[in-house]
């Protein structure tokens, strides 16, 4: 059992997380937004990513989010990405989905 959980990011990933909550599918209110965003930027671990990872080809921009993982030392990196989750490990990092997260 997991004593403790800890969320690791990167401004890479915020600004991901930016773009994507401006979809107009999820009707996101700027204020909510900004809400959100102060929120992960409140309980999460940044970490400084350098670009560095290379692994995925088919879509590079999931690279950033492996090598967060990777600079955070996290145990796990909780995906619904296929590109990401047919990896299943790297650089000790076991890349699960949220169900089989909560299986653990």
């Amino acid at each position: 059992m997991f004593e403790e959980l800890e969320l690791v990011t990167s401004q890479n990933q915020i600004e991901e997380l930016k773009r994507v909550m401006d979809y107009l599918k999820f009707n996101f209110r700027e204020e909510h937004k900004a809400a959100f965003i102060s929120v992960i930027l409140e309980i999460a671990t940044v970490v400084e990513i350098t670009g560095k990872v290379k692994v995925i080809v088919d879509d590079p921009d999931d690279n950033a989010i492996l090598e967060t993982a990777i600079v955070g030392n996290v145990q796990y990196l909780i995906s619904g990405d296929p590109h990401l989750l047919k990896l299943k490990e790297f650089a000790k990092v076991k890349i699960v989905t949220a169900s089989e997260f909560l299986g653990i």
